[in-house]
């Protein structure tokens, strides 16, 4: 297949809008709409039974759930809960090696903060939120507006480091260095990486085959946004020091939650296509072909929302074709889930996930949640028609292929 041909056919059928649209949206399902701002979501299997539980902070609400996986996904979600004043991300990793999963959230606005939240190391006291004990990392405590994390071992020392960034004043993309006790807070380290001006996700992928892990971002605001990664110069002490940094594309405009796309045609040296909403222009996609990297963009389509949020790929209909599926702000009567099917095809077409549910939809993930064998649609949706935060809440969409 000629990709540039395919490519430059999809936006010449964008643009003439003749593209087909399924009009029945997918089933939705609530998994928790009782507190305000659901923002974001990441998954984590914290009690090893198999199904995958999910941490959803909710900025307004100001605190942050982790709801843990029923059998029957349809039915209640028990959660546990911890407080967290404009939290902006959260996420589960044992941290003190007791094999229990503790939390980190990451708070913007006024709190300005990144708080563990240690589990109890017994199961009975592990489900009651009361048991858990949250400190703040002093580090972290109004240093910025923190955004976005990772865990990861960056040293091979101490267990789980933590990789986090943040927005402007003083926007930064680093590392928290663990201390040999992880719960002496005043021990955790910042190592800054790169200046930021508003990071919206980062990968940890080793992109130049040295078979060190790299970081690849997004990076919203500022001179430095843009899709770029960041060269890991090896263990040592140039790890505590600013890290080579290397731009890919959207330099000009305005990048959003990335997605890794293991699409066969784009592995030929081994790193994964990338494809990135540039908020309001559509998606822009990266692929390497003989050695460098090649960029492609797609027009949104009419029905969508006007801001591209996130996105992912995957084969949603079991057709063999790869499917984008994509996420949206500024959704008012529009579509705020939607895929294209097909979209490397010469004939792609649209399914409108959603309907015009919704205004501000969140970070997507594809998940076999009710596991009948395909894949559905898990994500937080945070405005509600009148401009308050009572959203849809933590929802997920239904394929109904299966």
């Amino acid at each position: 297949m000629n990709l540039n041909f395919a490519f430059t056919l999809v936006i010449f059928l964008l643009s003439e809008s003749v593209y087909a649209q399924e009009n029945a949206p997918w089933k939705r399902h609530t998994i928790d709409n009782t507190s305000l701002g659901s923002d974001g979501s990441k998954l984590a299997d914290v009690n090893g039974d198999g199904r995958m539980d999910l941490i959803v902070g909710w900025e307004e609400g100001g605190v942050s759930r982790l709801y843990i996986n029923p059998k029957e996904p349809r039915e209640f979600w028990e959660y546990i809960e911890v407080p967290s004043p404009d939290v902006e991300d959260a996420f589960a990793v044992d941290l003190d090696g007791d094999g229990f999963m503790d939390l980190v959230t990451l708070s913007e606005g006024k709190h300005q903060r990144i708080t563990i939240h240690w589990a109890p190391a017994d199961w009975v006291s592990y489900y009651h939120s009361e048991q858990w004990v949250s400190q703040d990392i002093p580090v972290t405590v109004g240093r910025t507006r923190w955004m976005f994390g990772r865990p990861y071992d960056m040293d091979g020392k101490n267990g789980i480091d933590l990789v986090v960034g943040s927005k402007n004043p003083n926007g930064t993309l680093g590392w928290l260095e663990a201390p040999e006790n992880p719960r002496n807070m005043e021990t955790w380290k910042y190592h800054e990486i790169t200046p930021a001006g508003w990071i919206m996700s980062i990968e940890l992928l080793d992109m130049d085959r040295d078979g060190l892990e790299d970081i690849l971002i997004s990076d919203r605001y500022g001179e430095l946004r843009g899709v770029r990664w960041i060269k890991n110069p090896g263990h040592g002490k140039d790890l505590r020091g600013l890290w080579g940094n290397h731009f890919i594309g959207v330099q000009d405009g305005e990048p959003m939650f990335l997605t890794l796309a293991d699409i066969p045609e784009w592995t030929s040296d081994g790193v994964p296509g990338i494809v990135v909403p540039d908020l309001v222009k559509g998606w822009e996609i990266f692929y390497r072909e003989e050695g460098r990297w090649v960029n492609e963009s797609m027009a949104y389509p009419a029905f969508s929302g006007t801001r591209g949020k996130s996105v992912a790929v995957a084969d949603m209909n079991q057709n063999g074709s790869w499917d984008l599926v994509a996420s949206y702000e500024g959704a008012l009567d529009k579509s705020g889930v939607l895929s294209v099917d097909g979209f490397l095809e010469k004939t792609p077409s649209y399914t409108d996930i959603s309907g015009n549910a919704g205004v501000k939809y969140d970070f997507i993930v594809l998940i076999d949640i009710d596991g009948d064998g395909d894949l559905d649609v898990l994500t937080c949706e945070e405005t509600g028609e009148d401009g308050s935060k009572e959203g849809l809440g933590v929802i997920w969409y239904e394929n109904p292929l299966k």
